[in-house]
């Protein structure tokens, strides 16, 4: 998908978007910061040419996400209190298959097929 930001590209573009930010930031300005997160996340894994139609998508699936953070995190508690994070991330894997390739959700997520096939069970 064209360019991709080297690790430190992104890492520092992050931190600069970061040091830009106001301190205490509005819903609207960390709601635009966390949109440019994933862009600079899409950058860097799947690269530069990902259509802006799709990073929109990508981007309405995290909104969705976001909304049932705290309910995913307590279920998440609930069924494996020593691996509470593994069910929010399943539930990001599919929100972003919608959108996503098998090929793209592996490198965006870093995943192997055989991960990939589980979180997608």
């Amino acid at each position: 998908m064209g360019p991709k930001l080297t690790r430190d590209e992104y890492e520092s573009r992050v931190m600069e978007l970061h040091a830009s930010g106001a301190a205490m930031p509005t819903e609207t300005q960390e709601a635009a910061i966390r949109r440019a997160e994933l862009d600079l996340l899409i950058d860097y894994k799947l690269g530069t040419e990902l259509s802006q139609q799709r990073r929109d998508a990508l981007w309405r699936e995290q909104v969705g996400l976001d909304r049932h953070l705290p309910w995913r995190v307590l279920v998440g508690f609930l069924r494996n209190p020593s691996h509470p994070s593994d069910g929010i991330a399943k539930a990001q894997v599919r929100a972003f298959s919608k959108v996503l390739t098998p090929g793209e959700l592996c490198a965006l997520f870093e995943l192997s097929g055989e991960e990939l096939e589980k979180f997608l069970a």
